[in-house]
């Protein structure tokens, strides 16, 4: 369906910045709208969870090792001191 983008109600700045985006990627306005849109949409969720496992969004996000320091804490004596011994 092709709409003419003065009937949508959006302002001479957002118009500007849409054929802008349109002009830059040489795609039609109305393809870069619905991407803007569809980048912006909420993903649908099942049974509360996005289907991502917390190690894939972290990975996705880049926060899988982000963090400087030992990458393995069993490899060093002084952390493992103590380890699977009863507190008495």
């Amino acid at each position: 369906m092709s709409v003419d983008p003065k009937t949508i109600s959006l302002s001479e700045a957002q118009r500007r910045v849409l054929a802008e985006l349109s002009d830059r990627s040489g795609k039609p306005w109305p393809e870069v709208f619905t991407e803007a849109l569809s980048a912006n949409r909420p993903r649908p969720e099942t049974n509360g969870q996005n289907g991502e496992s917390f190690s894939e969004a972290a990975e996705r996000m880049g926060l899988v090792g982000c963090v400087e320091g030992p990458t393995d804490l069993s490899t060093n004596p002084a952390y493992m001191k103590g380890f699977g011994q009863r507190a008495e």
